[in-house]
């Protein structure tokens, strides 16, 4: 289980990453040198059955976003419907790994909104 939340916060930096995983395999193969396992980007496929599950029920939850200040987290007001659908028997481990996506998300949406207004401030300036 806990290999779930490590390869879900991996998986969850690596999307923002600019290379992906063929194309890190691509550069190594190019120098000549061996992928590193560790700095190897995780794409969906690579995910396990869990962590897909668990996007999947976070992708169908509705965002609860404010003019102000952005993306605050997912209205999980849905999720039992979508833990009885899915057959989810493990509850908390659930609420865990959607914490953790629920999260990222959440500082991802802060610090653009920061950054937007630290962009405004530079023009007026």
């Amino acid at each position: 289980m806990e290999n779930n939340l490590e390869l879900l916060e991996k998986f969850l930096k690596s999307a923002e990453s600019k290379i992906n995983k063929d194309r890190y395999l691509l550069m190594m193969a190019q120098r000549g040198e061996e992928p590193d396992p560790k700095k190897i980007p995780i794409d969906y496929d690579d995910l396990s059955l869990d962590c897909r599950i668990v996007l999947n029920i976070y992708n169908r939850l509705g965002n609860r976003v404010y003019s102000d200040v952005g993306f605050i987290g997912k209205d999980y007001t849905n999720l039992p419907i979508l833990i009885e659908s899915y057959g989810i028997t493990n509850k908390e481990y659930l609420l865990d790994l959607l914490n953790i996506v629920d999260t990222y998300n959440i500082e991802k949406s802060q610090k653009a909104i920061k950054k937007m207004y630290d962009d405004l401030k530079k023009k007026k300036s």
